[in-house]
């Protein structure tokens, strides 16, 4: 699993992290590569770590229902427009798809957690079964 170091300033145009520079370098490996991500591409991928990790892990736990079920029902139920299905066929078999939340962008992906965490709180939909899931708490976060 790639390891992310959070730049936290830059002094005279070389970036500083929370740990020594040693430490960021540590683990490469021919053949393996460096990618640097800017604010906005750092910011979504900790969204979507934490759906990915977080609560669909959780939802899946909770209800038996298998995380892919999940993702479909959140996006399908929060955000159908962003997630049109698309029918794909092989042969004789046909699949319906819908596109990767990784499509979306630091504010839909965020108005994705939102509307997911609001969906599940919803006492018309599921009652009190959900009530557990919070948006996600930065204290909470393991680095």
């Amino acid at each position: 699993m790639a390891k992310i170091h959070k730049i936290i300033d830059v002094i005279n145009g070389e970036p500083t992290f929370e740990v020594p520079i040693e430490k960021v370098w540590e683990g490469c490996k021919k053949g393996g590569a460096y990618r640097q991500l800017d604010p906005v591409e750092y910011i979504t991928l900790q969204q979507t770590r934490w759906v990915k990790g977080i609560l669909l892990p959780a939802l899946s736990e909770d209800t038996g229902d298998s995380v892919a079920v999940w993702e479909a029902r959140l996006k399908r139920n929060v955000m159908p427009d962003d997630f049109p299905p698309a029918v794909v066929q092989d042969g004789q078999i046909v699949y319906i798809t819908l596109p990767s939340i990784t499509t979306l962008g630091k504010r839909k992906m965020g108005q994705f957690i939102d509307g997911s965490v609001s969906h599940l709180r919803d006492e018309k939909i599921y009652g009190d079964k959900f009530q557990w899931v919070t948006l996600p708490d930065k204290e909470l976060r393991t680095k």
